[in-house]
């Protein structure tokens, strides 16, 4: 049911026909059929109040709406703490996400970040926490951008925020905080009651400020909706019986953290029958999409980081050698979803032939393993090349890699720096 449903069964209880009331709220028919269809999703206050005088809907008088501000850059649980006690206390609430363009590259910038998050994933987080409170939760979004920053510019911003109000027809009567300096300001500019929650941390110790730039340290209070921005993704490469599989699965069972699994054997598997004979040009894509899923729902669930059987680089690599030519959509997502660490196994362990492997020769093995750099260079990926035959080696090697990462230390290969200077 969309949020505006109700209207539509308010006009049927009530035996009206549609053209009725919509001449009655001044509205026209594909507005409102747009509007209890979901494809409206912030109506105007005007209109819908026109429409609520129509149908005979009253509001509740007594009803107590609250109203809580923040940048959540990002939202933390001591953010949705804060809501939830919150909402216990009202029987609406409104989160109004702030933004400012200059203010957020800079906060973007001196955090651990891995990317950038748009006005859209911060309101999408808080989406999706909420997602079941929909009915009672409203996300909003507050632009602040030419607004002086805090702590000044309180009467300017506070203007923006009685302008949203106005729009989205709001009229709370109480504001809630964990900031005591905010107290006074609201109820100066916007003469709102102000309660206070948890202002002294002790439920949560724990701030935006404090995750942007120790995330590891502060892990367990970032949303399973926002760790993907500070996860950290290690690829294994490796030609074929280069043993990244069995790798993968001893560094997630050691670090007791998530892995993706490389999508193409099981495609084989389910779309070919287990021959890679049927493979063609166009399967190619479909791999890596398969294969970026896996990835998705491991660096949400992850323990900081994410171990990953094969990039898209390698199934670009397969492409050539067995189509011929490059596919232009590997080749994006290659650009698109770059990997924060890489490591190239070198394909000098025993050969085990499994039924789905066809490079067996050390000639084909070689080959192959070049054509694996020579992409690597090309998307200028900076990668650890592990050059030891030995199993033991290899996993001692990798897993000195994931603990130095997890310690937010430089990682101890100078051949990465080297890669990263080239």
């Amino acid at each position: 049911m969309t949020d505006f449903a109700y209207l539509q069964q308010k006009r049927k209880q009530l035996k009206l026909k549609v053209n009725d009331i919509c001449a009655q709220a001044n509205v026209t028919r594909a507005y409102f059929n747009q509007l209890v269809t979901g494809k409206i999703k912030n109506p105007s206050a005007a209109k819908l109040q026109a429409l609520h005088d129509a149908l005979n809907i009253v509001e509740n008088p007594n009803q107590r709406i609250g109203v809580i501000f923040g940048k959540f850059y990002p939202v933390h649980t001591g953010h949705i703490n804060m809501i939830y006690e919150a909402f216990s206390k009202v029987d609406i609430l409104h989160i109004v996400v702030g933004t400012d363009t200059e203010r957020d590259i800079r906060l973007f910038k001196e955090s651990k970040m891995k990317h950038m998050p748009t006005n859209e994933d911060r309101l999408r987080w808080m989406q999706q926490i909420f997602k079941y409170q929909k009915k009672q939760i409203f996300i909003h979004q507050l632009v602040e951008d030419g607004v002086p920053s805090y702590p000044n510019g309180w009467e300017a911003w506070a203007n923006r925020v009685k302008e949203l109000f106005t729009d989205k027809g709001i009229q709370p009567s109480v504001v809630f905080s964990s900031e005591v300096q905010d107290k006074e300001p609201y109820e100066k500019y916007l003469n709102l009651e102000v309660h206070l929650v948890d202002p002294a941390r002790q439920s949560f110790n724990v701030s935006a400020t404090k995750i942007r730039s120790h995330p590891f340290q502060y892990w367990k209070f970032i949303p399973k909706e926002v760790r993907p921005f500070f996860v950290k993704t290690i690829a294994i490469l490796g030609g074929e019986s280069s043993g990244k599989s069995v790798l993968v699965s001893k560094l997630a069972n050691v670090f007791n953290t998530t892995s993706a699994w490389e999508y193409g054997r099981e495609y084989v598997f389910e779309q070919l029958g287990g021959d890679e004979q049927a493979m063609q040009y166009s399967d190619y894509p479909k791999i890596v999409l398969g294969h970026q899923r896996y990835i998705d729902y491991a660096m949400k669930h992850a323990d900081k980081v994410a171990i990953i059987d094969t990039d898209y680089i390698t199934t670009q690599a397969f492409c050539i050698q067995y189509e011929g030519k490059a596919h232009p959509f590997l080749d994006s997502m290659i650009k698109e979803y770059p990997f924060d660490v890489t490591i190239l196994l070198a394909n000098n362990t025993k050969w085990v032939d499994d039924g789905l492997r066809s490079l067996g020769s050390a000639k084909q093995r070689q080959r192959f393993q070049q054509l694996l750099k020579k992409l690597l260079d090309k998307y200028n990926v900076p990668y650890i090349e592990i050059e030891s035959p030995s199993y033991l080696d290899r996993y001692n090697q990798t897993k000195e890699i994931v603990e130095a990462i997890l310690n937010e230390e430089d990682i101890p290969f100078t051949l990465q720096a080297e890669k990263e200077k080239a």
